[in-house]
């Protein structure tokens, strides 16, 4: 069973990503983090299942987030 929107967020904020202000209207919410120059975008609400892309995209993006810890 995908976990829910609400599951991945908490992540993001134990990982030291950083919520950034909305551009408009719209459900999708931004994420990054302060040594990551990329974005995470976070489309529906807190009780949608992560899309498998997106759980793809963190993965990524916490491996380059080690390689970059360890420098």
């Amino acid at each position: 069973m995908p976990r829910k929107i609400r599951e991945f967020k908490a992540q993001l904020v134990r990982e030291g990503f950083v919520y950034l202000p909305k551009r408009g209207k719209g459900s999708h919410q931004r994420w990054r983090h302060p040594l990551i120059k990329k974005t995470l975008t976070i489309p529906g609400k807190d009780g949608s299942d992560v899309p498998p892309y997106l759980e793809k995209q963190l993965t990524e993006l916490l491996i380059k987030l080690e390689e970059l810890k360890e420098d």
